[in-house]
């Protein structure tokens, strides 16, 4: 078996579902694996059981610096599983289970490609970084604890998700308004008395398409449209009451170049437009439901872009630019004014599903990556960033 499947397996068979997440145990044993290569590492335990692990390969000559970054924690497995999600089980050069290709997979090959630079210290400039998070799958605490808390930032950073080792220079942000309907509490007997809440929710929800279509007017290159789901619905106090609450959760998705800003003045102007076609209702923004962050890219044309294609052309793999439709720690990695990429093994299809798997030919083909991209990088191939 090969050191990146062996290390993978023993990575899935960490149980870190998020909640509660219990990162430590992933980051301990890789931080034990790290030091029997003779690569310095920490851990910082910004809360109980909640961890980020730290490592680093200097070379005996200064220059660029670059971090390998993803997540220790995975989420919930749901049920129906053909292989128990945390056995690792490995048939016919694929290994099954939960965080396999999201993303322990690109953990494990970041860990391999980081013990070659170790062993040929001599044979670059700079230094190359590992930083196993924390907490992405929920609100992203330990990739923002770890921006906080370092001393020197990394020049550039390579973000692990599973992209088929496409590159990806942008992705869509997030954000969750929750969205009150007030209407009038009645006995349910004499609804006439009432205006009924559910009633009003579901006449906003009526309306929703007009709002996708300004939503879904603009385009990114790399991501494509904005996207507007409800996602969650409360509402009712007692099965003999009309109700005069209902809460609607909206998940809205942001392309680079939007701003949270904009998208809730957006929002504002619907719920305003509704009050003033529906009587009795008020409608108001309440709350904001946790998410990952903002949209964010970085530009076809940086540097750091541009040796990240010639790793991946230097290894025969495609250097197309792509984007990434869901969030990730990229986001606070940009919002740091640190240029990021995506790039990782394993397919997105497989992504939060039942029966999540990654072959261990992707594996070691994200080690090569891994290693071009960096390598490319540290010689200076992009000029200045």
């Amino acid at each position: 078996m090969s050191d990146v499947a062996e290390l993978l397996q023993r990575l899935v068979r960490i149980d870190t579902r998020n909640p509660p997440g219990n990162e430590i145990e992933a980051a301990r044993m890789l931080g034990g694996w790290l030091g029997d290569r003779g690569i310095a590492w920490s851990i910082d335990e910004f809360a109980p059981g909640r961890a980020n692990l730290f490592a680093e390969v200097r070379a005996t000559k200064p220059g660029r610096s670059i971090m390998f970054n993803t997540h220790t924690d995975v989420v919930p497995t749901g049920n129906d599983w053909t292989h128990d999600p945390f056995s690792a089980t490995l048939i016919d050069g694929v290994i099954w289970g939960r965080g396999a290709a999201d993303s322990k997979g690109s953990l494990a090959a970041m860990a391999i490609a980081l013990a070659r630079f170790a062993a040929r210290r001599d044979t670059f400039s700079g230094a190359v970084q590992l930083t196993a998070v924390a907490d992405e799958e929920a609100h992203s605490r330990g990739a923002k604890r770890f921006l906080e808390q370092v001393q020197q930032r990394p020049d550039a950073v390579i973000v692990g998700e599973p992209t088929d080792l496409r590159l990806m220079a942008a992705h869509k942000g997030s954000l969750r308004p929750v969205i009150e309907i007030i209407g009038r509490a009645s006995h349910a007997a004499l609804p006439q008395h009432g205006v009924n809440a559910i009633e009003g929710a579901s006449k906003l929800l009526s309306s929703l398409d007009g709002l996708r279509e300004k939503v879904q007017a603009k385009a990114h290159p790399l991501v494509g449209s904005p996207t507007i789901v409800p996602v969650l619905i409360q509402g009712g106090e007692a099965p003999n009451m009309v109700p005069n609450r209902c809460r609607v959760t909206f998940d809205r998705r942001l392309v680079p170049g939007e701003t949270e800003d904009a998208v809730i003045a957006q929002f504002k102007t619907w719920l305003e437009a509704f009050e003033s076609s529906t009587e009795g209702y008020t409608a108001r923004i309440v709350d904001l439901a946790p998410s990952t962050g903002g949209p964010s890219e970085t530009l076809p044309d940086h540097p750091f872009v541009i040796a990240c294609q010639a790793g991946l052309a230097e290894i025969g793999l495609p250097t197309a630019l792509s984007g990434l439709v869901v969030n990730c720690d990229m986001s606070s990695f940009r919002a740091a004014g640190i240029p990021a990429v995506v790039c990782g093994p394993g397919s997105p299809d497989v992504m939060h599903a039942r029966d999540e798997h990654i072959t261990v030919a992707a594996l070691e083909r994200g080690v090569d990556a891994y290693e071009s991209m960096a390598r490319q990088w540290l010689a200076g191939v992009g000029g200045v960033a």
